[in-house]
């Protein structure tokens, strides 16, 4: 096995090589020893880089916050309409990143997992959500930052339901029908509660 120095390049090798594992065996089965060996360095080097095995996975659910972040990200600005089509957009943004990194999706949240205080994971999980507070920023009734995490809280339920098969079984549709089910009741969210959080017209109608 080839000793790697402790470079930013032999860092990012292993938190590939933590990807890879997480995706392949899911969080339970990620080590330190397994990490190093995919990685091709020294079993010293995962301790080296992030002290410990949560070291490691709360270094990769901080990459996961930052995936998260960007797709929502283009997700804004490609959508350049206000309102409920924002919305739209950044809620399916953030449903098929879920589906399409189940296992990472599923580590970003496993608080016994992580270090949960670590500045770079909760600087990471708060710029997740920035696209959120924008999408709703002309909010007036409803606070913008409780707007937020309302939506982000629908969305993140769609994507577990989803995972656990529960949304299948409960809509009586087929496991592989779930995902359309979940872009057509995103958009039901938005439409049906969009309208409600701007102010209705005074009687006489705008002045």
């Amino acid at each position: 096995m080839e000793s790697v120095e402790p470079t930013a390049s032999a860092r990012e090798a292993l938190l590939r090589a933590a990807r890879e594992e997480l995706s392949e065996k899911g969080h339970a089965s990620v080590s330190l020893r397994a990490v190093a060996r995919r990685a091709g360095v020294s079993h010293a080097a995962p301790a080296h880089f992030f002290g410990d095995r949560a070291g490691m996975l709360t270094a990769v659910a901080t990459e996961g916050f930052g995936m998260l972040a960007h797709a929502l990200d283009d997700a804004s600005t490609t959508t350049a309409a206000p309102g409920s089509e924002r919305l739209v957009a950044l809620g399916r943004a953030y449903v098929d990143f879920g589906l399409r990194h189940p296992a990472l999706f599923d580590l970003m949240f496993r608080r016994a997992e992580l270090i949960g205080d670590d500045p770079e994971l909760v600087a990471a999980q708060r710029r997740s959500l920035g696209g959120l507070r924008g999408a709703v920023a002309g909010v007036t009734i409803i606070d913008p930052e409780e707007w937020s995490l309302i939506s982000w809280a629908v969305v993140h339920g769609l994507v577990v339901l989803v995972h656990e098969g529960v949304l299948a079984r409960i809509a009586e549709v087929e496991p592989d029908a779930a995902p359309a089910l979940v872009d057509r009741l995103v958009g039901l969210y938005a439409d049906g509660v969009w309208p409600r959080t701007t102010p209705p017209e005074s009687p006489g109608g705008a002045s």
